[in-house]
This record gives structure tokens, C-alpha cells and sequence, in this order.
């Protein structure tokens, strides 16, 4: 293990549930949290993190944020190439670690370039266009075999900026009302499962990652994580391998979690990758001795690799805002077995589609019959 400055004080971009679960698994391992966000009384301020509030665009008070920690990492990639640019700068001049690098931020939030970087290192995806302007457009307009998704090339998620085409009529109007500024087009996959990867890579280049897990999505949002997946051991392999592939090409050091789409044919296909703890890794808080937040913690800060040891079959569903009101009848039900586990976020306002938190089960049972 290499040696490394002393860490006291880890930073995080964001302050939502993410950041609230890193901050609790830090303060375990001896550490203090500050995060960064433009929010106060926030998920990650609730557990004990000291809250810088500035917008992200905001140098000045993002430069006392980045003087005032150790080590830096994320919690979402949706920050603004100003403030990336910075902390590339800062962390040069003062000597703070940033973990994962900033371009791994960068990349991530693009379509465009998240796909480019995937297919540069034969990480296979699937087909798509970026279009940037009016003159890609023309390129490659008579081309086009619909149906398509639409997405937007930045600041997307959980569905959101996202639309179906279906013929070039359609696309033609969107572009008329909407610019061609900053479009992603994606061909639409015919597949039998969604899964992932929850991986750490550390600063010597080891690696850990939990088994594959299978992910149901509903009106876009994960729903349901199911581990591990029930797949073929090709399947399993081909998975992590592209895991790991993408990142050594990364040069990544932290947690990583990569999504795939699972063809009829068996073709593995890499949809995208999140710079951060991923939602589908949420399993590993009760399903494993050590979850994905240690694992981003012990990264970071250049602890030594874990072994990750299965205990058994764990399913992750999502509470959001919609489900709220029939949450103290889950708590009745579900609490009275030692199977589940409830994790909520702290937030106040339940919208409908706004992650509240989420469920763990440990057992027996399947996804349908836990969660009926």
C-alpha cells in the first residue's frame, strides 16, 4: 500500500442521499464529511456533514470548500464544466486529492462522450447519433431507421429529458421547436434483462466489485435490484470484464457503478456508467459486510481492499415520493421479520417520482413475493 498524505476531512459534491450514505459510512471509519451543494438541511447535513452552500458556479466559495478538505469526491456528476475546471485547477495548486478525477465527471455527464470513450476502448454500446448542429443533422437525417430515443446530450436521469420518436416527421418538429442543440439519439434495444456492476478500483489499480445484480426499472426509475442476477456464468464474466476494462481506461479510483442491457441472443451491451455509489449497489448495506459506500470510503481514502464475502440473495426497492403513504403499513408489516431493513433519506417534500429511500431484503423469498 502505497503511502498517502493524511486524510481528516473528506469532501463531497452533492448533499442528497447518496452523500447522506457516504457520511455515515465515513464518520464509521474515523473521518469528518463536508459536502458542497447550493441546499441547506440537506440528506447529507442531517447525518452530520458540515455544509458549505454556494451554487456550484460560485469560485469563490467553492475555493473555501476545497481548502478546508483532504480528499474530494462526488455524489452526482451533474456539475458544471466551470466548477470541474476549477477543481482541477485547485487540486493542482494545493495538493488535494480528487477522487475520481474530474474528466471522469466530465465524460460521464455526456452522452456523447460517455459512448465515444465506451466504443474508443471496444466496450460495445448501442448505435447513436449526436447531433450537435444543424449540419449533423443534415448528415445523417435521410439515414434514420425510427424508433429512436431522444435524449438530452447533458443533466439527464432517471428518465428525465428523455422522449420516444417514432418517425421523421416527429423528429423534424422537436428539432423545429427545440434547436438541434445538444441532441442524442439512441436506437431503441430489444432486451431480456437491465443489469449492473458495483465496482471499487483503488489508487494501485486493485480492484473489487459484488456480483451482478438484475435492475426493473418503472416510468424510468429503478424500482427493484435483484441479487445477484440469475445469469450464465458467460454472462457474469462478460459483465465484469467490461467493468473493469472501462475502469482501467478511466484511470478511475473510487466507486463505480456500470449498467448493461442483457440481449435475447445473449449479447452484453454497456448502456452507461455513474462516477459515484449507484442505486442498484444499495443491496450491499445489508447484504454484505461491507457496502458500496465503505468500499468508496476505503478508496478515497487509500485503505486496504476488503474481501467482499456473499452472504446471500438481497433485493433493493426504491420508496419514492408516491410511496409514502403506505409506508408505517409497510413498517407494520414488513418490520415484525428480521428479512427487511428500511433506509430513508430525510427528505422532507414527498414528490411523486423523488427517491424517499428505500427498502432491503435478506432471504429467501423472490422479488414478487418480498415486495408483494
Amino acid at each position: 500500500m502505497q503511502e498517502t498524505k493524511s486524510i481528516q476531512t473528506i469532501g463531497v459534491m452533492g448533499s442528497g442521499q447518496l452523500g447522506r450514505m457516504f457520511t455515515q459510512s465515513a464518520h464509521r471509519h474515523g473521518y469528518k464529511v463536508s459536502c458542497y451543494s447550493p441546499a441547506s438541511a440537506t440528506p447529507c447535513g442531517q447525518v452530520g456533514a458540515k455544509e458549505y452552500i454556494g451554487e456550484y458556479t460560485n469560485l469563490e466559495k467553492l475555493s473555501s470548500f476545497l481548502e478546508e478538505i483532504d480528499v474530494l469526491t462526488f455524489e452526482f456528476e451533474n456539475i458544471p464544466e466551470v466548477a470541474l475546471q476549477h477543481i482541477e485547477k485547485t487540486s493542482q495548486e494545493i495538493g488535494l486529492l480528487v477522487c475520481p478525477s474530474a474528466e471522469a465527471i466530465r465524460i460521464a455527464q455526456n452522452r456523447s462522450k460517455e459512448k465515444s470513450f465506451l466504443q474508443k476502448y471496444s466496450l460495445p454500446t448501442t448505435h447513436f447519433y449526436s447531433i450537435q448542429n444543424d449540419t449533423d443533422y443534415r448528415a445523417i437525417r435521410e439515414g434514420l431507421q425510427f424508433p429512436y430515443i431522444l435524449k438530452i446530450n447533458e443533466f439527464g436521469y432517471d428518465g428525465k429529458g428523455q422522449k420516444k420518436i417514432s418517425s421523421l416527421q416527429e423528429l423534424d418538429a422537436y428539432i423545429v421547436e427545440n434547436s438541434t442543440s445538444s441532441i442524442f439519439l439512441e436506437e431503441i434495444v430489444d432486451y431480456q434483462k437491465e443489469l449492473s456492476v458495483i465496482l471499487a478500483r483503488f489508487s494501485d489499480g486493485s480492484t473489487s466489485s459484488y456480483p451482478v445484480s438484475e435492475n426493473i426499472h418503472r416510468n424510468h426509475i429503478l424500482d427493484t435490484s435483484i441479487h445477484p442476477a440469475v445469469i450464465s456464468k458467460q454472462v457474469e464474466e462478460t459483465c465484469q470484464s467490461y467493468a473493469y476494462r472501462l475502469a482501467e481506461k478511466l484511470q478511475y479510483v473510487g466507486v463505480l457503478g456500470v449498467e448493461f442491457f442483457l440481449k435475447p441472443n445473449g449479447e452484453v451491451l454497456l448502456n452507461e456508467f455513474a462516477p459515484r455509489p449507484h442505486n442498484s449497489g444499495h443491496f450491499s448495506m445489508n447484504g454484505f459486510a461491507i457496502s458500496q459506500f465503505d468500499l468508496q470510503v476505503r478508496a478515497v481514502c487509500n485503505l486496504p481492499q476488503p474481501q467482499l464475502n456473499f452472504t446471500g440473495k438481497s433485493i433493493m426497492k426504491n420508496l419514492l415520493g408516491e410511496d409514502m403513504p403506505q409506508l408505517q403499513k409497510q413498517k407494520q408489516q414488513y418490520l415484525e421479520s428480521k428479512h427487511y431493513h428500511l433506509h430513508l433519506y430525510g427528505k422532507e417534500e414527498a414528490r411523486k417520482g423523488r427517491k424517499m429511500g428505500h427498502w432491503n431484503y435478506t432471504g429467501p423469498l423472490g422479488h414478487q413475493e418480498a415486495f408483494s
